[in-house]
């Protein structure tokens, strides 16, 4: 049960990750960092890869645009 408690405080602080707003951020940090959190739910919360994830948001947001 300690994996489960420690993927859903992980989920938690990565939910609750501060808003920030800075001319050095990416327009669409927000949006990446939303994807990156869909992608690391659909691999089911598997700890490890969060760089991965967020390559990966980066990549899709970028074909989208």
């Amino acid at each position: 049960m300690k994996t489960s408690t420690s993927k859903a405080k992980f989920a938690e602080q990565y939910m609750s990750a501060p808003v920030i707003h800075s001319p050095q951020l990416p327009r669409n940090f927000e949006r990446i960092r939303q994807r990156a959190l869909a992608i690391y739910r659909a691999r089911g919360g598997v700890m490890g890869m969060t760089l991965n994830d967020w390559l990966k948001a980066e990549q899709e947001l970028k074909q989208e645009l």
